[in-house]
């Protein structure tokens, strides 16, 4: 008998990992329960599929019903634990003695290998990806997993002793993983973001540090030392008595780096295999995802990354293809470089990505803001400085101009839009050759749009259609 047998488990939420995690406990002999608020009209055919395996489904406005029953509850990532009525369904199941955790710490608990979890508020996607291509032209048997791609609990099958899972890891996830440890943990990056999430932003940051929570002696904790949050909010948490016995915690070293061009060093000096301006990653934030990337590989390889696999290593970022919808170029017409950033849905990225583009730049800016209006003022500024063309457009278009005008930007050019397509048609009217039109929102997509995809490729198909 396993641990699961004769166990009643509820799932909440059966996308894109809730379906496989329900699938999982089915196979695993718990009588499942899986809950969403869609009906079955709208379920995908992978959720409603897993009624052939004995899920009993529980779906629209289903008032949580039946989940007192339940010893486990597993949570599916997004959901809002902090806000009703999620918040008290988790307080009386706990009250009650059941466990509740995330589909991210049900998954590790079954992982046959080590994991390199990758956390942060910018920079995951690419930085797994990036990791994971580099371990494979390295000959290991890497394979990614996590928040925006395929569920780590997908992927058990594939997985071995000898394996890697290169996870990416959302604050969502670590709410509740109380034993996830992997062997090598990443911090990226800590900006300010996901307040419609968190209850602060403080929260936010501590829950992002929980990736480092359960490790002990022969893990390393990796971070970004040129965030600066990032930097100071590592070093203050490995200096408490009760976190980081026998952790490796390290900054990538200049062992494959110099000026930002990439190589390794030899008894004739630094021998330059990749310059930076060749680099298919723009921006010096992926320049330093890049030295993160190259330190996890050099952790896991240990002494036998010699100049051979740094050369592979290197080959592979030069070969790197970027992932959608982050400083995408979608297209150059009549001279002018359309780029899709539909990703960057914060402040913070929209500054990166302005700053990855020489003058002249429009930049079109909107949606849903995701922060309070004070947020934006970096934004602002940094468009100020560089003298970029603003299009404002969508739910928070007049407060953004708000913004705008107390920093006295009257004399910029600003123009407000209602749509995203407004927003391209005015961008292509306004613009000449030679400059680079970037929509990188700083917002989330949710007021015209499904999610930031949708809205990157609704941006490609306005673009193509100019």
């Amino acid at each position: 008998m396993n641990e699961f047998q004769g166990k009643v488990a509820a799932v909440i939420g059966l996308a894109r990992a809730g379906a496989p995690a329900a699938k999982f406990l089915a196979e695993k002999g718990a009588r499942v329960i899986g809950f969403d608020g869609k009906t079955r009209e709208n379920l995908s055919a992978e959720a409603l599929e897993l009624e052939n395996r004995g899920v009993e489904l529980v779906l629209g406005q289903h008032g949580f019903a039946g989940i007192e029953v339940c010893d486990l509850i597993v949570l599916s990532p997004g959901l809002k634990v902090h806000f009703e009525p999620l918040q008290s369904v988790i307080a009386a199941a706990e009250a009650r003695g059941a466990e509740v955790i995330g589909e991210l710490e049900l998954a590790s608990r079954f992982c046959p290998c080590p994991i390199i979890g990758v956390t942060g508020t910018k920079g995951k996607s690419t930085t797994t990806k990036l990791i994971t291509e580099m371990l494979r032209a390295c000959g290991v048997d890497a394979i990614a997993a996590g928040n925006t791609g395929t569920p780590l609990i997908e992927i058990l099958p594939d997985l071995g002793p000898e394996s890697w899972a290169v996870v990416e890891v959302s604050s969502f996830q670590l709410e509740k993983a109380p034993t996830f440890r992997p062997k090598i943990a990443v911090l990226l990056s800590l900006l300010e973001d996901h307040q419609d999430y968190h209850p602060t932003l403080g929260q936010y940051w501590e829950t992002k540090l929980k990736i480092f929570a359960n490790q002990g002696e022969g893990d390393w904790a990796i971070y970004n030392f040129a965030d600066e949050l990032a930097n100071d909010n590592v070093r203050r948490y490995f200096s408490l008595d009760r976190h980081g016995v026998g952790v490796n915690v390290t900054r990538p070293h200049r062992q494959f780096f110099e000026l930002d061009s990439f190589g390794y060093w030899s008894e004739d000096g630094f021998e330059v295999i990749l310059h930076k301006e060749a680099l298919p990653l723009r921006g010096q934030h992926n320049i330093n995802n890049i030295k993160v990337a190259l330190e996890v590989v050099s952790v896991v390889l240990g002494d036998a990354m010699d100049a051979e696999l740094t050369i592979n290593a290197i080959d592979a970022i030069r070969n790197f293809q970027t992932l959608p919808h982050r400083l995408e170029i979608v297209a150059q017409k009549d001279g002018i470089t359309w780029v899709n950033d539909s990703q960057s849905t914060i402040p913070d990225a929209a500054i990166a990505a302005l700053k990855s583009f020489p003058a002249p730049v429009t930049l079109l800016v909107g949606g849903r803001a995701k922060i309070e209006a004070e947020g934006y003022l970096g934004l602002m500024r940094a468009i100020r400085d560089q003298k970029a063309r603003l299009i404002l457009y969508g739910e928070a278009a007049e407060m953004l101009y708000g913004v705008a005008l107390s920093l006295d930007m009257e004399n910029l050019s600003i123009f407000r839009e209602k749509t995203l397509a407004d927003a391209v048609r005015t961008a292509k009217i306004q613009s000449s050759k030679g400059e680079s039109i970037l929509l990188s929102p700083a917002c989330a997509s949710f007021d015209q749009f499904t999610s930031y995809e949708h809205r990157g490729e609704t941006f490609r198909q306005l673009v193509r259609d100019i």
